[in-house]
């Protein structure tokens, strides 16, 4: 059982869970539109030239992202206070949140299940095809799927037994560190917006990132919600899913004869 210690917070978060989801979502917006304000007023910075400088832009954020993944996993084990309150959280989950909310999240969390996810990989790799982007389709192909990859590998390594979620309204097997959900629906609706980004006219980029930054925040919350996940799983599939997003877009932007910062090719 968790330490007396671990409850209190627990207890109050799975009580509060909605509200904190919501809080986080407006938080989130707000802060995206202060970025995106900033950056309309502050002069373009010039475009990196070399594909070192273009890879340090991209991927200086692994190491934090790496750092904390290692940092979660470190704390998996049994006695670790983060395990404590994983445990706390997942049992003052089953008891305090209800039926309906449970299936309203379910709903959210069906947005990064296979079947949707590959109807949607399918369909953008089709259009970017049609569109003459070869080399972002195999961008998007390798970010979706490498992805998928990257997290059965991770599963098998720490080999992690999901909480016990005995409500009904989704049912999980298989291992549940690093979340799947998460990584997946950061690596793929992040592309997606990405892509959406160069072919889309600029004033259409706020609602674009707005409901990316939706999903990508809804969706891993509500594996935490549902109890087929971990708290601590969601933030390592996040984090697991920064690193490998960052990796393909970086592919993206070294297109062979693009410009960075060029819109298109």
């Amino acid at each position: 059982m968790p330490p007396p210690l671990a409850s209190p917070l627990a207890q109050a978060l799975a009580y509060h869970a909605v509200l904190v989801w919501a809080a986080g979502w407006v938080l989130t917006l707000l802060g995206l539109a202060a970025w995106r304000a900033w950056r309309q007023h502050t002069p373009p910075a010039t475009p990196p030239t070399g594909l070192g400088k273009l890879a340090w832009r991209r991927l200086r954020w692994a190491l934090p992202a790496l750092a904390l993944f290692a940092l979660l996993a470190h704390q998996m084990g049994p006695g670790q206070p983060l395990n404590d309150f994983d445990q706390a959280l997942a049992q003052a989950l089953a008891g305090s949140v209800s039926r309906p909310t449970l299936q309203a999240f379910a709903a959210l969390s069906w947005l990064g299940n296979p079947a949707p996810v590959t109807v949607l990989t399918l369909g953008v790799a089709l259009a970017l095809l049609w569109r003459g982007q070869r080399w972002w389709t195999a961008g998007w192909l390798l970010g979706v799927l490498g992805n998928t990859l990257l997290n059965w590998s991770l599963k098998q390594v720490f080999a992690r037994p999901r909480p016990v979620h005995d409500h009904g309204v989704v049912l999980e097997s298989g291992y549940s560190f690093p979340s799947g959900h998460a990584s997946g629906m950061w690596v793929t609706y992040g592309l997606l917006a990405w892509l959406l980004c160069q072919v889309c006219p600029a004033r259409w980029h706020g609602l674009i990132l707005s409901l990316a930054a939706t999903l990508v925040l809804s969706g891993p919350v509500s594996r935490v919600l549902l109890q087929v996940h971990y708290a601590s799983d969601v933030l390592a599939g996040l984090c697991s899913g920064t690193v490998w997003l960052l990796l393909c877009l970086l592919w993206m932007e070294a297109q062979p004869g693009r410009r960075p910062g060029q819109v298109g090719a």
